[in-house]
């Protein structure tokens, strides 16, 4: 499994970057909001299975994780930890995880504005466990495209 992560990983470093560097703080921020209102309306009035539940959890789980990775830049440690303890629970349901994500997306969006009052660099690296060290822009571009790829993909109904 670690192999196929490192393979997908691959792939999926050159184009956060490429996506990344093509935007500044601000515009990864309009960007994210942007694609987190049309993720709200992808979820509005899915039904709560297991599956839906599942993609969701762990897209939450995946941006709170990024978050942290983000915050480094700002000064707080950095700690090499899995996404796992960021996952909200699952049995929370549709609706609870639902706006767990938006209010984990409005996270991100003040993050990435913050980021950018603070004047800090886009080019600051910040290491992802599978994609190796990714700019700020770029660790923006991989949480946008991660939850905009994974909830119109695998949350049905």
């Amino acid at each position: 499994m670690r192999a196929i992560q490192k393979l997908i990983g691959l792939g999926l470093r050159p184009y956060a970057e490429r996506r990344g560097r093509q935007r500044s703080l601000d515009d990864a921020a309009r960007d994210l909001e942007a694609s987190g209102a049309r993720l709200d309306a992808h979820l509005e009035s899915k039904p709560d299975t297991p599956a839906n539940r599942e993609a969701v959890a762990h897209c939450v789980g995946i941006e709170r994780w990024g978050q942290s990775r983000l915050r480094v830049a700002l000064g707080d440690p950095f700690v090499l930890d899995a996404y796992h303890g960021y996952r909200p629970d699952a049995a929370d349901g549709i609706e609870a995880l639902r706006v767990a994500m938006a209010e984990t997306r409005a996270a991100t969006v003040a993050l990435a504005r913050e980021l950018a009052v603070a004047g800090v660099d886009p080019a600051t690296t910040v290491r992802h466990n599978d994609l190796g060290d990714l700019t700020l822009s770029g660790w923006l571009a991989y949480l946008e495209q991660h939850a905009s790829r994974e909830i119109p993909l695998r949350v049905r109904g």
